[in-house]
């Protein structure tokens, strides 16, 4: 049977501590890119200006 001991619980906390540490900065990369991405379909909404109305007319035929 394993033997529990201050050293050994704690060695297993600082584990899942590491790991939640790297799922934080995991999850803000990943928030960094979304925001990377909405902002360039922005930037490339407003450089290909307002959609015509012929356009707006097709989409509602779909």
């Amino acid at each position: 049977m394993l033997g529990l001991n201050g050293k050994n619980i704690r060695h297993h906390f600082m584990g899942v501590y590491g790991k939640v540490v790297q799922i934080r900065e995991l999850v803000d990369v990943i928030d960094q890119v979304f925001d990377s991405v909405n902002k360039v379909g922005d930037i490339g909404k407003a450089m290909l200006g307002p959609r015509k109305a012929s356009a707006k007319k097709l989409d509602k035929l779909r």
